[in-house]
């Protein structure tokens, strides 16, 4: 099955390596088999035009690679959400193209009929009219907050008015600044977030669990401690469609149970965390992430 995504080639042998990379977290997806009870379920309207198209339209957060800071590299559809609607496509038995968005222009680009879904982290706000979501969420992963080891925050209940760092679509914005009381920063993306903080621009990071416990395990990472740990966020990260298809998003959340039940969610956790890990070294060797 072949796939259109709506950025430009890389240039660079180093941002290169990045691509290889990105392409082994898409790649996941081909051997992840969909099941054939998804396929007996009805389509409304919306999954039902892009059978007729032969293409699935999929809305997914976007950021520019780690570069040199001369040679600054185009923003490329985030891997985790470029997976997950890989999914969907597949089950679909449709090609798939991505277009990837800024958060401030998601939801018109799903208004106006130029995405057909948006697989793109939790939405910064409440939805607005002529927006529904399936229930469930693909991101369910326990989140992790660290800090300097001899900064100015040393517990948890030291983080109230504290910035801290978060990626673009994260849940656990929402989480430590409903439970401890922080201000979360937020970034186009989690290793802008990471790049960010280790630039000493929040106070504290909070990222999923297995992403930071991989971290930490760095040399590089040893003047940085955990602070809150089993983060959950209060909001879904849901697959967003128009209002008013039932059958589509009836079709999606069963899709998100099965991805639940089969693994599907895990190892894209988990390639996610692979990915981002790799990101993060390429800004030890001088790279700059580019916003």
């Amino acid at each position: 099955m072949s796939e259109a995504i709506s950025t430009r080639p890389r240039r660079f042998a180093l941002a290169g390596a990045s691509l290889a990379a990105a392409a082994a977290l898409a790649g996941l997806g081909a051997s992840w088999a969909s099941g054939s009870r998804l396929s007996e379920l009805p389509k409304g309207p919306v999954l039902a035009r892009a059978i007729e198209r032969g293409t699935l339209v999929v809305g997914v957060r976007r950021y520019p690679r780690p570069a040199p800071p001369e040679a600054p590299t185009p923003p490329e559809p985030d891997g985790f959400d470029a997976t997950l609607a890989r999914e969907l496509a597949r089950s679909l038995g449709v090609k798939l193209e991505l277009v990837g968005l800024d958060t401030a222009t998601q939801e018109a680009a799903l208004r106006e009929g130029r995405v057909d879904l948006l697989v793109a982290g939790v939405p910064a706000t409440a939805a607005h009219k002529g927006i529904d979501a399936a229930p469930g969420s693909y991101d369910t992963g326990s989140g992790l907050v660290v800090a300097l080891r001899k900064g100015r925050v040393q517990d948890a209940d030291s983080l109230r008015g504290a910035s801290v760092c978060v990626g673009e679509g994260s849940g656990y914005a929402g989480a430590v600044s409903l439970r401890y009381g922080a201000q979360p920063r937020s970034y186009p993306s989690s290793v802008h977030a990471v790049s960010a903080f280790m630039a000493g621009e929040c106070t504290a990071l909070a990222e999923d669990e297995e992403v930071l416990q991989r971290l930490l395990k760095n040399e590089e990472w040893r003047f940085y401690k955990p602070l809150a740990s089993g983060l959950r966020p209060p909001s879904d990260a849901a697959i967003r469609l128009p209002q008013g298809d039932e059958a589509s998003r009836d079709y999606l959340a069963a899709a998100l149970r099965q991805w639940r039940a089969d693994g599907t969610l895990a190892k894209a956790r988990g390639a996610r965390a692979g990915n981002l890990q790799f990101e993060i070294t390429l800004l030890k060797d001088g790279l700059v992430c580019h916003s």
